[in-house]
């Protein structure tokens, strides 16, 4: 029992002990929970001091960017407006350095005249207005950029008080540019006003009027100015009112005293006084020397081979048509106004077409014309000259469409002197009608009243125009037997003129005369050995003599030197068949017939060859196809008696 007393106060005693325990535990649980509870707010407290300084610290660090940024851009720009400040005084000193443009200062006017309001500025400007329609109505085809001296630019000069952008801008220019200055003098004179205009390096020139006349004396000035600061438009200007004397006065002193760049242009230019003069000889010469000048001017090339054609060198046409289309390929057709240089560039491949006997193409050539901006009457020359071609074609209808209501009478006085520079290859359409279809008796009356027509006019006129015409009037009256009226007119032709060699040629074949016939086709093919008519004028004459061989083997060099010229072809057909070869002659008459396919004779012989040759059926083809066609009276006979048979 005593035992069972210990252990229950030994048990008592341990409960309280273990209660003590527990309070401890319970004490030191609650501090710890106290502890980890501010050590979590602590730590709280830390983490969002950490998210604001860190929200602080991106804040500044954009910020720095930012201002980086800025200054980096700052320093771009700073380093853009230098760069554009730099170009800006390029700019500016390039642009000075070629200025070439013309200011006109305002004149010392009388103060009278300033208090009526004509102040310097206005007589000025009264002079830019003369100057801007003289430049304006100078219908050239030099293009503006290619012109030394005065350029496009004309303005009236005020200056400026003080110092400005546009002060420092002129004494710029006054440094390194090459403005031409115009200033003047108006004031009273005995008989009314005195105008005083001058330019740059040149003395002033002077014109007296009337009061009244201010306007007539600012025309004068502006011409003034203009043979000073640029003497080949004003040339131009002369040549367009027929102020020949003066153009020959103006010429002459640019080639002696003007810059080298502008010779080649002044001679090209030149020739048309002396050509108004009727020296061909010097014209030829002039326009020769431009040529030579400057191989690569255009302008230069193509005048020579105008006057050389004028003179019925035909050989000399065709080389510098060539030498006009190397010319403009090598740059010279940059130095060209760009409506004026597709019209030239069309009308030396016409030349050239014409020359070789390719008269399909020469129409082509007139047609890209007809359908390109008019320059210096080009569209006219072009309907006149594709009318011309297409008879030669042998194609008269289509001749009369492309002339319409014109005449050759009509059309003659745009080619007094000459048709231009546009129309080289001079014809006469109506002449070619006739021709072509062997109705001589029309084809003389009307090359004679051709040759009527500038009666009463300078006969210094007409001397350029007998290449062209007289030829074809001698021709005219030898096909209607006035065979001493026809010498008569050839005679007035010179020895080194190819049609008017041709033309005796074909005058002695007329009379039968081989051998003299003989001797001038000689003279005719050593004259102008490239072109293919003198060739086919030889052969035709031999096959009238009864030559075939021979006359075959002038037609196959006419052919080599005009590949597509039809006329040859055409006649060595007839050749052929005359040597019993229709079969042969077949292939020629279908060459032929690509080049001349409305060409009624061609198609008459066509047909008789296939008829020769057995084929029936295709040779009345081609005698239906030559009866809706032109044919002579005679060959329409023929045709509708070989149809029937």
């Amino acid at each position: 029992m005593a035992d069972d007393s210990e252990d229950g106060a030994a048990r008592a005693s341990g409960t309280g002990a273990g209660a003590e325990a527990v309070a401890f535990h319970a004490a030191s649980a609650a501090k710890a929970d106290a502890y980890l509870d501010e050590q979590t707010r602590l730590a709280r407290l830390q983490s969002e001091n950490l998210i604001e300084l860190n929200a602080f610290e991106l804040s500044h660090l954009r910020w720095r960017r930012f201002n980086d940024q800025m200054k980096g851009a700052m320093q771009i720009m700073l380093v853009a407006i230098g760069a554009l400040f730099v170009f800006a005084i390029a700019t500016a000193v390039w642009s000075a350095a070629h200025d070439d443009g013309v200011v006109i200062e305002a004149f010392n006017v009388p103060p009278d005249m300033q208090a009526r309001g004509l102040t310097g500025s206005v007589v000025s400007s009264l002079l830019l207005d003369r100057l801007t329609a003289l430049q304006a109505n100078i219908d050239s085809a030099r293009a503006p950029s290619s012109y030394a001296g005065m350029g496009g630019d004309i303005k009236v000069l005020i200056p400026d008080t003080g110092i400005s952008i546009s002060e420092a801008y002129r004494y710029l220019v006054g440094w390194l540019g090459h403005q031409t200055h115009i200033s003047g003098d108006v004031y009273r004179s005995a008989k009314g006003i005195t105008v005083v205009v001058r330019t740059s390096g040149n003395p002033g020139e002077s014109f007296e009027s009337g009061e009244s006349g201010l306007n007539a004396l600012m025309d004068r000035a502006a011409e003034a100015v203009y043979r000073q600061t640029q003497p080949f438009r004003y040339a131009v200007h002369l040549l367009n009112y027929g102020r020949r004397r003066e153009v020959d006065a103006v010429l002459r002193d640019l080639i002696a005293n003007g810059p080298a760049s502008e010779k080649p242009w002044a001679y090209a230019i030149w020739m048309y006084p002396a050509l108004a003069n009727g020296d061909l000889a010097t014209a030829i010469a002039r326009a020769r020397t431009g040529a030579a000048l400057d191989p690569h001017n255009l302008l230069a090339q193509a005048n020579v081979s105008q006057v050389e054609a004028i003179a019925g060198h035909d050989e000399e046409v065709l080389r510098f048509d060539y030498a006009a289309k190397a010319a403009s390929a090598a740059g010279g057709g940059d130095q060209i106004r760009p409506q004026a240089r597709i019209v030239m560039e069309q009308l030396t491949d016409s030349n050239i077409a014409e020359e070789t006997g390719d008269f399909p193409g020469a129409v082509a050539q007139y047609d890209k014309q007809l359908d390109t901006p008019d320059f210096n009457g080009s569209r006219w020359t072009a309907a006149y000259m594709k009318s011309a071609d297409l008879a030669l074609l042998h194609d008269v209808a289509a001749s009369r469409r492309a002339l319409g209501g014109y005449t050759d009478a009509a059309l003659l006085p745009r080619a007094d002197v000459m048709s231009g520079w546009n129309q080289t290859n001079m014809d006469f359409p109506q002449f070619e009608q006739f021709a072509v279809r062997g109705d001589w008796v029309d084809a003389r009356k009307d090359i004679e009243r051709v040759l009527a027509e500038p009666a009463g006019r300078d006969p210094r006129s007409l001397s350029p125009l007998l290449a062209a015409l007289s030829p074809r009037v001698a021709l005219a009256r030898a096909k209607t037997a006035d065979f001493k009226a026809a010498w008569a007119e050839i005679g007035r032709t010179p020895l080194d003129c190819y049609l008017c060699l041709r033309a005796r040629g074909q005058i002695a074949a007329q009379e039968k005369d081989w051998s003299a016939s003989t001797r001038w086709f000689a003279r005719a093919v050593a004259l102008a050995p490239s072109i293919p008519f003198a060739y086919a004028d030889w052969g035709a004459m031999l096959m009238a003599k009864g030559d075939l061989d021979g006359a075959i083997a002038k037609f196959a060099q006419a052919h080599d030197k005009g590949p597509h010229f039809a006329d040859p072809l055409e006649m060595w057909g007839e050749g052929l068949i005359a040597k019993n070869r229709s079969d042969l002659a077949l292939a020629k008459f279908a060459e032929a017939s690509e080049y001349a396919p409305n060409w009624g004779r061609l198609h008459l012989k066509w047909g008789e060859a296939l008829l020769w040759s057995g084929d029936k059926a295709e040779a009345r083809k081609q005698f239906a196809i030559a009866a809706r066609l032109d044919l002579s009276p005679a060959e329409r006979s023929q045709c509708a008696r070989l149809a029937q048979g």
